[in-house]
Parts: structure tokens; C-alpha cells; sequence
């Protein structure tokens, strides 16, 4: 099953490698690679945004070799909402 879903995020482009890696509870100086999607109708939080973890890489290259659809961006595009 995940396999499936990341390939359907891959062909919708909202995958996505950041540097460095940043959360709400953690920064790490490493490559990590990120799903945004939205809850499903099913959730309490339906209809917002969410960020599933997909993995983590030393370095840009391997980031890259294992999801080469993904887009690249320096930290994470919803860290301000965490403000």
C-alpha cells in the first residue's frame, strides 16, 4: 500500500525533499523527503493540510535518486504555521 501511494504522490508532484529537516519538536541537518496532502473525510482534521514522513538521506543525491519527482526546498513550507 504505501508503495502505491507514493507513487500516486509522485505523479501529483506533492512530494517533497527539505533541508534541513524541521518539525515542530525536532531540526535535523539531513535531507528528508515529505507527502503533503490533505486528511481524508474520515479524520477529525479533515480537510487540512498534513505532511506524512517518507524518509531520510545524508545527502541531496540520494534524496534525489529515490524520489526524482520530488521538488527540492530549503526547510519546510508550513513551519510557519508552527509560529
Amino acid at each position: 500500500m504505501v508503495k502505491r501511494d507514493v507513487y500516486y504522490s509522485m505523479k501529483k508532484n506533492n512530494i517533497s525533499i527539505e533541508f534541513p529537516s524541521i518539525g515542530k519538536t525536532y531540526a535535523r541537518n539531513e535531507y528528508a523527503v515529505y507527502e503533503y496532502d490533505r486528511y481524508p473525510r474520515s479524520s477529525v482534521n479533515y480537510g487540512m493540510e498534513r505532511r506524512c514522513f517518507l524518509d531520510s538521506f545524508d545527502t541531496l543525491e540520494e534524496a534525489r535518486t529515490a524520489f526524482p519527482n520530488a521538488v527540492e526546498s530549503i526547510g519546510t513550507p508550513i513551519s510557519e504555521e508552527w509560529n
